[in-house]
């Protein structure tokens, strides 16, 4: 069986998020774009660095208005 047949997507790469399938790259640049990838990694327990330091950045640009 090949992971085409197994997720029944036409495409390949194919993304899966503790063993559910997201999508190929199409998808998951979309959802890049309008923030849905984001919430589907924080609900698997995945974080990003990147994200962690925009965080940071921004609470120290809030405390420097203060």
């Amino acid at each position: 069986m090949s992971i085409k047949n197994f997720s029944n997507w036409p495409t390949i790469p194919q993304v899966f998020i503790n063993g559910d399938f997201v999508g190929g790259c199409d998808i998951l640049l979309e959802m890049h774009k309008n923030g849905e990838l984001i919430e589907e990694l924080k609900k698997a327990g995945i974080t990003s660095v990147l994200l962690e330091k925009q965080d940071s950045s921004q609470n120290d640009a809030k405390k420097s208005k203060e």
